[in-house]
């Protein structure tokens, strides 16, 4: 079961103790702060003006540091050819080994006049060109993105697309939201409770909600949705690097079919904060049995200079039409 806190832009499960925290209200906690302030006011006897300034978002390394030298840069994406070509290898995907390298130079232009040049966090330059270029290659009828915050993503999903495909954009708040796209239908709701037209349909979707993603994968089988991509599908090896992570994630659920952990729960610290998964309440893992295909996107720092921002994976379901 899912609970969400559009306040905190959370979502909660039963599948791990989420640092602690709780689910707040929203209306309950305006309430609080309105009460609070008439207080304050009644104290003083007199109202006070505080503003906060936000300080200045920082550009992407990728913005402000780049090679310029054309022999360099041919050199880099025919390296970055071959990364996608080996990751894609034993995909079952079928495409044009001949446009990748097109795709390529085509997303380096599409990145260099994004409108969200700030990326603490989310997807940066070596997940946007995996991503871009296998959006290219698969061309979906119909995008899902669940998780949008400021809309770097949902770019990206529409410069790699048809004029007729279709972006369903998923969050339980916009308010972070930089760029629109004019081909999205945007829903400030979680998916399992507005589920989009997608019947036999080709479709992508990208999970990156920080949310269970045993739940993904479930509601992707059952929707037949066969290409999915998951952000920070973090191992229980690296799991404490994740502010809220969604446990669990399948690289989690691999290590429990496999054994690599054998408890009822798992801790880690993240943040100077616990974090604890109830493993008991994910042992079905059952769904790995549907999947055709799992892969994390290659580290690319030797290549490109700029680290990965996140672990994502790309994930092919076995799907019967």
């Amino acid at each position: 079961m899912l609970k969400f806190d559009n306040y905190k832009k959370k979502t909660f499960t039963i599948y791990w103790n989420s640092f602690s925290e709780k689910p707040k209200k929203l209306i309950r906690y305006k309430n609080y702060l309105k009460n609070l302030k008439f207080k304050i006011i009644k104290l003083l006897g007199f109202k006070i003006s505080i503003r906060i300034k936000k300080s200045k978002p920082h550009k992407d390394e990728a913005y402000i540091s780049f090679p310029v030298e054309q022999l360099i840069k041919k050199h880099r994406n025919n390296l970055i050819t071959n990364e996608i070509n080996s990751f894609l290898k034993s995909s079952g995907i079928k495409y044009d080994e001949t446009k990748i390298l097109q795709y390529i130079n085509e997303f380096d232009y599409i990145f260099s006049k994004s409108p969200v040049k700030e990326h603490e966090s989310g997807f940066g330059y070596n997940e946007g060109v995996f991503f871009f270029t296998i959006l290219k290659i698969i061309n979906p009828e119909i995008v899902i993105e669940s998780g949008v915050m400021k809309g770097f993503t949902t770019y990206l999903i529409d410069a790699a697309t048809n004029d007729n495909c279709k972006i369903f954009c998923y969050d339980i708040n916009f308010t972070n939201k930089i760029f629109n796209s004019l081909k999205a239908q945007y829903v400030n709701s979680d998916i399992s409770n507005k589920i989009p037209p997608i019947v036999n349909k080709k479709v992508v979707a990208l999970w990156d909600d920080h949310t269970s993603q045993l739940d993904r994968i479930k509601f992707s089988q059952e929707h037949k949705i066969e290409y999915n991509f998951f952000d920070d599908d973090l191992s229980f090896l690296n799991i404490h690097s994740d502010g809220w992570p969604p446990v669990p994630t399948i690289s989690m659920l691999k290590d429990i079919k496999n054994n690599f952990i054998q408890s009822d729960e798992f801790n880690w610290v993240s943040r100077n904060r616990q974090g604890t998964a109830y493993l008991k309440n994910f042992q079905d893992t059952d769904c790995l049995d549907k999947i055709k295909f799992h892969k994390i996107f290659p580290q690319l720092f030797e290549i490109t200079g700029y680290k990965n921002h996140s672990q994502c994976s790309l994930v092919v379901n076995k799907i019967t039409r």
